[in-house]
């Protein structure tokens, strides 16, 4: 019985012809580039810079708006994070660990507009793997770039060659040290790329269970609709924003261990 269970939810599964991480591929100059991706990543860098332009407009010296205030907030809460670990010099990634949160943020929010179709019109760009990894490289090679101006380069090398085991490990050192800067990428990518692409594969799972269990109820669509907002508003306003976080703290984790001194270290 279990395994006649089985066969027909497979089978409503391919009926209903519902799929994950579909995407509108077009070619550019050979490449393959999924323009669903593209478009709900412009739209988010709009939405990020239409916020910041509203900031502005509405900042005051006296008493702040709400929104301003939300800011600032946000903001302190990162200066306090970076000028305890790293220091006044921290005070430079202020912009960057910011933009990145509200980037993700804004971008994670799109998973609202998703509904476990084929094709996502607006979905959340994060739930592709390519702009995650995207992201990760962009601030791993920062983190690089700010360890060699903290250390200068031969203090940069000497970091991997003589860190954390003595000097006849060197070795060792440098694959120790080189295992974890290939990994440093990888896992804040996939981390990122894994929960949002969970949200779609859940509102999927949804979608299969009105078509397998509940469609033939009388009240089956209205329960696999109430399922989707259930999860939509877990997914959208706690998975989301936590991811957003997680990568902005990570990426002032990886500045505040590339920008210490060896003494510090």
């Amino acid at each position: 019985m279990a395994l006649d269970g089985v066969v027909v939810f497979l089978r409503s599964l391919v009926a209903v012809n519902i799929t994950v991480g579909d995407h509108i591929i077009v070619k550019v100059f050979g490449l393959p580039m999924d323009l669903d991706t593209l478009w709900a990543t412009g739209a988010a860098v709009v939405v990020v810079i239409a916020l910041g332009l509203v900031v502005r407009h509405q900042a005051t010296s006296g008493v702040p708006g709400k929104f301003q205030l939300v800011w600032e907030m946000g903001v302190g809460a990162v200066r306090k994070q970076l000028g305890s670990s790293i220091g006044p010099r921290g005070m430079a990634i202020v912009p960057l660990a910011t933009a990145l949160f509200v980037f993700i943020l804004v971008a994670n929010f799109f998973e609202i507009f998703t509904i476990g179709s084929k094709y996502a019109i607006l979905g959340p760009p994060t739930a592709d793997v390519n702009l995650p990894a995207a992201l990760a490289i962009f601030v791993i090679v920062l983190v690089h770039i700010a360890s060699v101006r903290t250390r200068g380069i031969r203090g940069y090398v000497r970091h991997y060659l003589l860190q954390p085991f003595p000097k006849y490990l060197m070795p060792a050192n440098l694959f120790i040290n080189l295992v974890e800067e290939i990994a440093k990428p990888v896992t804040l990518a996939l981390r990122l790329f894994g929960n949002l692409f969970s949200g779609a594969l859940m509102l999927t799972l949804i979608a299969a269970l009105g078509a397998w269990k509940l469609g033939p109820a009388p009240i089956g669509d209205v329960l696999t609709f109430l399922f989707d907002i259930v999860w939509k508003l877990f997914d959208v306003f706690l998975i989301g924003p936590i991811q957003a976080f997680i990568f902005a703290l990570l990426t002032i984790l990886y500045f505040d261990t590339a920008m210490s001194t060896a003494d510090q270290h």
